[in-house]
């Protein structure tokens, strides 16, 4: 959208996040979810509620804006996702999550913390990925952005597939807040091309390479689900979620849609979806009939605020 501010597509972001979040959480674990069972939610009157990916997306937001130029630190941010579990642990919180945010809460370390999980491998979910979107909006450049994405993983996700998903995503909410907005035409290799220059794996590349050949071909959320895979691994979920957005860049509610459509761990790839094409359009997009049903929507403009006036002082 020409003329859309700063502010209101970091509050895009925050909102994109939340609201695809909300959405998916009624169909988490369906082999797919039908377009007719979707705009029942959306019709219906009740708060929208979200999950753990929301609430520790909302954690890392205002960690980030509260901060100054200090910028990230890992130990106070380790502690603040803890508090957030303790405070409100049926958000969802898969068991991983919940074992390194209490034995965190006791006072081991987060580096030990995080690797006790699968045998010192440490965990290689979307965790990291589905409350890093914030990280865009006060890097200072694509390489410090996925830095900050893997800083910000590592805190529960020791294996490197859990930290390369938040450095992919983290990445892709930078490029749709700083390089792609509406109405420009998102060139969707060049997207690629960005994502797989910062991240140095060959199964990535390999998953945003069939991104790209799954665009051209127009396939459904069904079929990209299949090829690109949407279970709660990282590297099974963040590119169908990269999938959603650029198959769908200028209608938030469609690649949030999109993303819930091909099944699986919805709300997360939903969020994440939801988080890049809010990035891109901004707040001001959002239909206000479901905006207004979020728990977190008044929370969210407030950080909002906060966090686009922190943008380029990073840490």
């Amino acid at each position: 959208m020409a003329g859309v501010t700063r502010e209101d597509k970091v509050l895009g972001l925050l909102l994109g996040t939340a609201l695809g979040d909300a959405l998916g959480a009624s169909f988490e674990g369906r082999h797919a979810v039908t377009a007719r069972t979707v705009d029942a939610v959306e019709r219906a009157d009740g708060t929208l509620v979200h999950t753990d990916d929301t609430a520790l997306t909302m954690v890392l937001a205002e960690h980030l804006a509260a901060r100054d130029h200090a910028g990230l630190d890992e130990d106070v941010l380790a502690g603040e996702f803890a508090a957030a579990w303790q405070k409100e642990p049926w958000r969802g919180y898969g068991p991983g999550a919940a074992q390194v945010f209490e034995l965190i809460g006791r006072g081991m370390p987060w580096q030990r913390a995080a690797v006790s999980l699968f045998g010192g491998a440490g965990s290689y979910g979307n965790g990291g990925a589905m409350r890093v979107a914030p990280v865009a909006a006060v890097g200072t450049g694509p390489h410090h952005v996925a830095e900050l994405g893997r800083r910000t993983a590592s805190i529960t996700h020791a294996h490197e597939d859990g930290q390369h998903g938040a450095e992919v995503q983290a990445l892709a909410a930078y490029l749709a807040l700083e390089r792609e907005s509406a109405p420009r035409v998102l060139d969707i290799d060049q997207f690629r091309h960005d994502l797989t220059r910062v991240v140095r794996c060959r199964a990535w590349h390999e998953k945003l390479d069939r991104v790209s050949e799954l665009v051209r071909t127009g396939a459904d959320p069904r079929h990209a689900a299949h090829s690109l895979g949407n279970d709660v691994t990282a590297l099974g979920s963040v590119p169908m979620a990269v999938m959603s957005f650029v198959s769908n860049p200028d209608d938030p509610v469609a690649a949030i849609r999109y993303a819930i459509g091909g099944g699986g761990d919805t709300d997360t790839i939903g969020a994440m979806a939801g988080a890049l094409a809010g990035a891109r359009n901004g707040a001001s997009t959002l239909p206000e009939h479901l905006v207004a049903r979020l728990e977190v929507g008044d929370h969210a403009r407030e950080v909002a605020g906060k966090l686009a006036t922190a943008g380029h002082r990073g840490g």
